[in-house]
């Protein structure tokens, strides 16, 4: 089974109805996800989430780099920490 791991030092803004919120970022299975209260959600193209109402507006990955591919974002660790993985 594959868990949440912290994204370190990577942040994304969100926003709901008109209030927007800087939250952690988590990768799960080769996804992207942001903080959301007791739960995530899964940060998808163009803006849009697994939540039909909440949208993401920016993505700081820290130290590795994001990228939209097909309906996702995907986060890529530094090339250091793949070398030493």
């Amino acid at each position: 089974m594959t868990f949440f791991t912290t994204i370190p030092d990577a942040f994304a803004v969100i926003h709901s109805t008109g209030v927007y919120r800087q939250v952690a970022l988590f990768e799960r299975g080769g996804k992207v996800y942001a903080k959301h209260g007791a739960g995530f959600v899964r940060l998808s193209a163009g803006g849009s989430t697994s939540h039909p109402k909440i949208r993401w507006a920016e993505i700081d990955p820290g130290q590795g780099t994001y990228a939209e591919v097909g309906a996702h974002v995907v986060w890529t660790a530094p090339e250091a920490d793949r070398v030493a993985a």
